[in-house]
């Protein structure tokens, strides 16, 4: 693909993530649109997207285009669909009538798949990914912590090297973030989520304290043991474990497993992902019902994540 025709890009979602990725995607000199709603609408179109990092507590913004709708014949090189898995059923129906955009990057939690994606919009449109940024909604501006590049993990449905992720990987990496090429981009998303699921669901439980829920050992004993039968329920379906970082963590005895899992919630991360807990419960509600008719198809028990789950 050509770089220099290939360029309008929309952003759909104008929560954190997409009002981090529109704000650095518009910096670099691309074209943006964003599609927001309601009240994040008015902000845009009248401050545009606004960032404030949380060292200096200073927002600066970017004017770029807004709508409120996708309609069928409006044409964009690329879509980036930025809103929680429980937003998806309404956002599919307008991605599918819209037939002039032939690439749609789903960035965000899926434990369901690409089946209903690829059903409505065709295979050779969609793409995967996930993006690790630490942001929260403080009223017209984005607030997000600063650190290092903030990273984005991306992939075809089959695990290939396309021309076309070629070129969206260099675009985002034109925009400041640091992109990874996963080939299972599907196995690595529901490994995600039999992580973040039992600790966000352990956390609500702690009543909403990380360090009450960290420094628990019987809370973190629960929360590892219920990783590990989703991990076994993955397995048995045969998806490859897909989280590197968290690899150790499988076969560690308890008395390390503990320890360990405290120092990967330490990392920015799986951090955000406890302090979202609250904001992100729709979609928790969602992915669980995905994992929960994952489980369901195997021979595997799941006693611990069973009553873990209650907390949602």
């Amino acid at each position: 693909m050509d770089e220099k025709q290939a360029r309008r890009i929309l952003v759909y979602g104008a929560g954190p993530v997409g009002t981090i990725l529109a704000y650095q995607l518009q910096d670099a000199g691309l074209d943006v649109t964003v599609l927001a709603r309601g009240q994040r609408l008015e902000y845009i179109q009248r401050y545009g997207v606004m960032l404030e990092p949380s060292d200096t507590g200073k927002a600066t913004s970017r004017k770029v285009d807004v709508i409120d709708r996708l309609f069928p014949e409006d044409a964009y090189d690329l879509v980036i669909v930025a809103v929680g898995k429980n937003h998806y059923s309404r956002v599919l129906p307008f991605l599918s009538a819209n037939i002039y955009t032939p690439n749609v990057l789903f960035l965000g939690n899926n434990v369901e798949g690409s089946g209903e994606m690829v059903r409505l919009l065709g295979r050779d449109r969609v793409l995967l990914g996930f993006p690790f940024m630490n942001g929260t909604m403080e009223g017209r501006a984005v607030q997000y912590k600063t650190a290092e590049k903030t990273s984005i993990s991306i992939g075809e449905l089959d695990g290939g090297a396309s021309e076309r992720l070629t070129w969206i990987m260099g675009l985002l990496e034109g925009a400041g973030f640091n992109v990874v090429a996963n080939q299972d981009m599907e196995a690595w998303l529901k490994y995600h989520a039999a992580v973040i699921l039992p600790l966000a669901c352990a956390y609500i439980k702690a009543g909403s304290d990380v360090k009450r829920l960290t420094g628990d050992r019987d809370s973190m004993t629960g929360v590892i043991k219920a990783m590990r039968e989703g991990f076994s329920v993955l397995k048995e379906l045969g998806y490859p474990f897909a989280l590197e970082s968290l690899k150790r963590l499988e076969g560690l005895p308890m008395m390390l497993a503990v320890p360990y899992l405290r120092r990967e919630l330490n990392k920015a991360e799986l951090e955000y992902v406890l302090t979202r807990g609250e904001a992100m419960r729709g979609e928790l509600e969602v992915l669980e019902e995905e994992f929960s008719k994952l489980k369901e198809s195997t021979s595997i028990q799941t006693p611990i994540y069973d009553e873990l789950r209650k907390s949602l």
